[in-house]
């Protein structure tokens, strides 16, 4: 390779590093997520729910019959954000993992930013339909 090939072979692999770091910071910045715990349980019992990734401990919530606790974040920059929530009520308890940075994830089963989890008289379970966040 002569040298002219060279300069054009590296200015090509640096704009293209360029472009990645580009998309990957967009991405961070632009990108909200949703998370919703929600406790429809039938019988008006209160679901109790601890919530926190890695960074951030998001507290004991006391989540009343119909109502829910949400929270709005960014993941890290390298997308490796995931929150784990411990549920439980008079009937049992659940951790599980509500949010993790996964494309099929978040396509399949948050349906894009929004991830919700909702508890049953028979469990919890991840709800499956479009949501407009405000």
């Amino acid at each position: 390779m002569n040298p002219a090939q060279n300069v054009v072979t590296k200015k090509m692999i640096l704009v293209r590093a360029l472009c990645l770091t580009q998309s990957l910071i967009t991405h961070w910045i632009l990108n909200k997520f949703h998370v919703h715990v929600i406790n429809g349980f039938n019988h008006g019992e209160i679901l109790e729910a601890h919530s926190r990734s890695k960074d951030d401990d998001l507290g004991v919530r006391h989540i009343p019959a119909y109502g829910e606790f949400n929270w709005t974040f960014r993941t890290d920059f390298f997308s490796r954000t995931k929150f784990s929530c411990h549920m439980w009520w008079t009937g049992g308890e659940k951790y599980l993992d509500v949010f993790w940075v996964d494309n099929k994830f978040l396509s399949n089963e948050c349906g894009g930013n929004n991830c919700r989890r909702r508890s049953q008289d028979d469990g919890v379970y991840l709800l499956l339909f479009s949501y407009h966040h405000n």
